[in-house]
């Protein structure tokens, strides 16, 4: 397929990237913009291996893009280091991390525990630090890179319906991105935020179809966004479209969220 996006300051040509997560929804959905723009090397990281290799196969077919899969459990330091070591031997560089993976358990703070606590904050939050831990000497060397911390508006309201966990992770991610952001800005490393509000994924159908109009009656655009709207955020944050932006969290809600 013809890449869609031809001016220099689009196009990611030359460029490798891991997008965590990307085996569906959201991150799916940000393999397929990075492809469209051009990426040279793409390694989709999922827990479903199986998935993550069909992905990977149609972009191959679609684009002229070397992407690779990595069934990997990104809450776990040893596979991360594994996964970028191999991403960087297939790739000799690494100039983009997009944090997608991600979930939200439908539990009620009576049901929690130290347990399923800890496997929300393991999956959501340390997963992205050990991400960024893994990639940063790499794009500090190159003296470049972006990195895209998908949060959630569930960090600013706390979390509407899933564990609790849920949204202390999220609050976690924005505040990590912060201080990466701050830590990094010297070394050409920027490092940002995205806190999308309702979306129609698979894990947003997982809360029922209740609670799903519930959040479209919320938004004053009476609808869910799509996961493609989200990765055209991220696109525009890891593209040269946004050289001057470092820090921020971009709110992509329908206006269900003000702030």
């Amino acid at each position: 397929m013809e890449n869609c996006y031809t001016d220099a300051m689009e196009s990611l040509d030359g460029k490798a990237a891991i997008v965590t997560g990307g085996a569906s929804g959201i991150g799916e959905a940000v393999t397929q913009v990075l492809a469209e723009a051009g990426i040279a090397g793409l390694c989709i990281v999922d827990r479903d291996g199986d998935r993550a290799e069909q992905v990977a196969a149609d972009i191959r077919a679609k684009f002229e893009v070397d992407a690779i899969a990595a069934c990997t459990d990104v809450s776990d330091g040893g596979q991360v280091a594994a996964m970028v070591a191999r991403t960087l031997e297939r790739f000799q560089r690494i100039d983009i991390l997009v944090n997608g993976a991600g979930i939200a358990p439908m539990v009620r703070w009576a049901e929690v525990t130290e347990a399923n606590w800890r496997h929300v904050i393991d999956t959501n939050l340390n997963s992205a630090f050990l991400c960024m831990l893994s990639v940063l000497p790499t794009m500090k060397k190159q003296k470049s890179g972006r990195i895209v911390n998908i949060s959630s508006a569930g960090a600013i309201l706390g979390s509407v319906c899933a564990h609790p966990a849920y949204g202390t992770s999220k609050a976690g991610m924005i505040a990590m991105t912060k201080s990466a952001a701050k830590e990094f800005a010297p070394d050409g490393i920027l490092v940002n935020a995205i806190a999308p509000g309702t979306i129609d994924t698979p894990m947003t159908h997982s809360f029922g179809e209740q609670q799903k109009q519930a959040f479209i009656e919320a938004a004053p655009m009476k609808r869910q966004g799509t996961a493609r709207e989200i990765a055209d955020a991220v696109w525009y944050l890891v593209s040269d479209r946004s050289t001057y932006v470092t820090g921020v969290t971009l709110h992509v809600n329908g206006g269900s969220l003000l702030v």
